[in-house]
């Protein structure tokens, strides 16, 4: 089975229109990130229902991304390349092609969610100069939509759950991304997602051989 390109337009900043006191330093951060060579982006999803995943996903804008993604602790990887209009995957057992349909769809998700602005409504709060794990940033908060959670079995009602929370923080050195961190409500102990963004030098993104 095909694993699809996972970019979530949280991984991205949600960078939409926001407060137009935080719209403008958001914008610029994003901005800047989409005009170098490219970028580096790790992450820790948790699933309260399904469990953890961590994925590293290399992008040399405009079409070239390489996804590594790895389920709780297992050391197994699930891979997904693509280079303009192709897509290779590799589950386990090796490089195969995706089918020219599916890779138009996965060509299409990055081109939007990476290589163009976000199209996002969010607004962001300005939280100005704040130390996150000892380090200085610039950061930024807003509200995501509240999950639907399911009661228990026999009860046809579903109830919705707190807001997640989600901080951007902005290198001051550099204006770019730094980290995106969204946690359950304002519990800050329970992370949902973990993002890192970096520039190695040494980016690179080739077809597999």
């Amino acid at each position: 089975m095909v694993r699809f390109l996972i970019v979530p337009a949280l991984m991205l900043g949600l960078t939409g229109a926001a407060n137009a006191s935080c719209k403008d330093e958001v914008d610029q951060a994003f901005s800047k990130l989409r005009s170098g060579k490219g970028f580096r982006l790790e992450t820790k999803i948790v699933n309260e229902q399904q469990g953890s995943l961590s994925m590293t996903v290399d992008y040399i804008l405009p079409d070239r991304m390489h996804q590594r993604v790895s389920l709780g602790n297992s050391p197994a990887k699930m891979e997904t390349i693509a280079i303009g209009d192709k897509v290779w995957s590799n589950q386990g057992q090796g490089w195969t092609e995706v089918p020219a349909n599916f890779a138009e769809v996965i060509s299409k998700q990055l081109k939007e969610t990476v290589a163009q602005p976000s199209k996002s409504t969010l607004e962001y709060e300005c939280l100005g100069e704040t130390t996150f794990e000892g380090k200085p940033y610039l950061a930024y908060k807003a509200k995501l939509p509240a999950v639907v959670e399911e009661k228990a079995k026999g009860d046809n009602q579903s109830a919705a759950g707190p807001d997640n929370i989600q901080t951007l923080y902005i290198d001051k050195g550099t204006g770019l991304p730094a980290r995106n961190v969204v946690v359950k409500g304002d519990d800050a102990e329970k992370r949902l997602f973990d993002g890192t963004f970096s520039q190695p030098a040494d980016l690179n993104v080739q077809a597999p051989g």
